[in-house]
């Protein structure tokens, strides 16, 4: 290891630091929306939350949505290698298919058939992520069990008019182009839009010698978004937006038994959504449509053999109600509506789906040093029936600046479409699979002075009915027994004279049924992330250490990593941009068996106006 944890820790003591990235807020002016589907300030949330905004993730350079992810508490990202390679997301160690992924309230339509993979979504369409850790399920539904995280791409009626430019470059051949503006037509209208392009030649991701030496497997991106929102009346406000995406990218499929095989991979996204918003007095409401379809074929390079082709469609209607009863109390609930379709175009599987609705209603009681939040939901799915779910939280001010929080909810997950019907040579779903389940608990402190502020959680899920590929059938099964994943998050921000830090700590035992560590579930990680201004330079760092991890046969070693970016100035509105990542050239892997990039640079240039 080049850098020890003892060297990072004294670090954050001793650099500057960008305290706002990931941060657990406790500003009244940032509202969010993610925690209970309606507008609230962040600290009335009695649940973990973090926000990232579009300026932090400029100021440290970010290139991908995974970059941005790794630096939260309690999440852990695995990769098979560079960019646009299948990626993953743990959760405080809860499955990558057990954490619910919405775009602008919508869940991902790729869940249909599996967990969401975070490095095909661009980075340039993301205005904002909000993240809330623990059971959700009781207000989403299925897959909320780890936590939930908004990629919010909408801005509003309010936004003021602005344009901004980026050209870049960097290792491996890299380039990018993104164009991203903000428009007032009028009085009462904002057109929204964005278009980026991205290349990356790559390198061997998966070095196998004598069957695919030489290999580069490399990433290109080109996607769009459009949306215009306007202000109807002073109660009445709406939006029709869309987005798009197309992606290519290349992994090795080599074997002994199969030889060398260069996969070439194609995916396509398309989105359409529209929302009506009404709200007078004490009572909002709101309605959103929503149809996305995903297209992805895998194919052999040379040959064009079809390993993959299939087609994600997903059809949505969200109604929700808020109403504000009395000063202290709120209540709220609502309709979802969801139509999930699956088309194996190979012709094993053929065509599938399934129709879910769920009916759930929230309860706020906020009186002051004591807040409660009750929710409760019951979800109707035409394939495994009803499901119901609550969660109950509490939390007490025990002075003004220490409040003292708990909460308990359960949560499950669905089978996927996939894991029911798939029909191939190497899997075979089941269509008796049983809902995974969970309980999870939370008990946290947080204390918010001027000096800084601290926070820490301890939690606990027990999943039962886990849904796992048995190898030997081959097939997909519930395990018997119960899962069991308990930790402690620590986060912390404060300041040293001009200096501030930002910096969390998680400590978790990730445990199976038969007690043995989760595959790829580390027990520890520190993440630290800093920025200054000096003059007309800005710089960013960061710092990630995670703990050793087992894979299948293997155990992945500890490591950790150092990013830093410089921006300059030279305009008011036109700024030079420089970033490492993997300062110190470690050597790791996230997935066994595929290397993640060593040192790579990139420099840009960024117009505003």
């Amino acid at each position: 290891m080049k850098k020890s944890l003892l060297a990072a820790t004294v670090a954050s003591l001793c650099l500057p630091s960008f305290a706002s990235f990931a941060a657990d807020t406790t500003s009244d002016d940032v509202m969010v929306v993610t925690a209970n589907r309606f507008e609230q300030p962040i600290t009335s949330v009695l649940a973990p939350f973090n926000v990232v905004t579009r300026q932090d993730i400029d100021k440290v350079q970010a290139k991908t949505l995974t970059e941005v992810l790794s630096l939260l508490p309690g999440v852990q990202i695995t990769q098979n290698g560079g960019r646009g390679q299948s990626s993953s997301i743990f959760v405080r160690g809860a499955n990558s298919d057990q954490v619910l992924v919405l775009v602008d309230g919508i869940r991902m339509a790729r869940s249909v058939a599996g967990n969401v993979d975070f490095n095909q979504i661009p980075l340039t369409q993301v205005q904002r992520i909000e993240f809330t850790r623990g059971a959700r399920a009781a207000i989403y539904g299925s897959e909320a069990i780890g936590g939930v995280i908004n990629i919010i791409t909408l801005t509003g009626t309010d936004t003021p008019s602005k344009t901004k430019l980026d050209l870049g470059i960097g290792s491996h051949n890299y380039q990018e182009a993104s164009v991203a503006g903000a428009y007032k037509i009028g009085d009462k209208s904002v057109l929204q839009l964005a278009a980026g392009y991205e290349n990356d030649k790559g390198y061997n991701v998966h070095p196998q010698p004598g069957l695919n030496d030489g290999d580069k497997h490399g990433f290109d991106s080109r996607n769009a978004s459009l949306a215009l929102h306007h202000q109807f009346t002073d109660e009445i406000s709406g939006y029709v937006a869309t987005r798009w995406y197309k992606n290519h990218y290349q992994y090795d499929g080599s074997s002994i038994y199969s030889g060398h095989q260069y996969v070439r991979a194609e995916t396509e996204f398309n989105d359409y959504s529209a929302g009506l918003k009404y709200a007078q007095n004490s009572y909002k409401s709101s309605l959103i449509f929503d149809y996305q379809k995903q297209d992805n074929l895998d194919y052999v390079d040379k040959t064009n053999v079809i390993n993959r082709q299939d087609q994600y469609h997903q059809r949505n209607v969200q109604w929700h109600n808020q109403y504000q009863l009395l000063s202290t109390l709120s209540v709220s609930g609502g309709i979802d509506w969801r139509q999930e379709q699956w088309n194996d175009l190979t012709g094993f599987a053929g065509n599938k789906e399934r129709d879910n609705t769920g009916y759930y209603a929230i309860g706020l009681w906020d009186y002051s040093p004591v807040s409660i939040e009750t929710s409760v939901r019951l979800d109707d799915n035409q394939q495994y029936g009803t499901h119901s779910t609550y969660n109950i939280a509490g939390g007490w001010y025990l002075t003004d600046n220490i409040q003292l929080r708990g909460s308990y909810g359960t949560a499950f997950k669905a089978p996927n479409l996939y894991q029911l019907y798939v029909k191939s040579a190497w899997s075979t779903g089941n269509s008796n699979l049983n809902p995974e389940t969970s309980k999870n608990i939370d008990i946290s402190l947080h204390a918010d002075y001027d000096i800084g502020s601290l926070a820490v959680t301890a939690y606990q899920m027990r999943i039962n009915d886990l849904i796992d590929y048995t190898g030997g059938t081959p097939s997909y099964e519930n395990v018997k027994g119960e899962s069991k994943i308990k930790g402690i998050e620590v986060e912390a921000g404060f300041d040293t004279g001009i200096i501030t830090h930002q910096l969390n700590f998680d400590f978790k035992d990730p445990r199976d049924s038969k007690g043995q560590q989760l595959i790829r579930r580390e027990k520890f990680s520190f993440k630290w992330v800093g920025t200054a201004s000096y003059g007309d330079l800005d710089t960013a760092v960061t710092y990630q250490y995670h703990g050793k991890r087992p894979d299948f046969g293997v155990e992945l070693p500890a490591y950790d990593t150092w990013d830093i970016a410089l921006t300059y100035w030279l305009q008011p509105n036109l700024a030079l941009k420089g970033r490492v990542a993997n300062l110190l050239n470690e050597d790791y892997e996230t997935a066994g068996g595929y290397a993640m990039p060593g040192r790579t640079y990139y420099t840009s240039i960024n117009y505003q106006f």
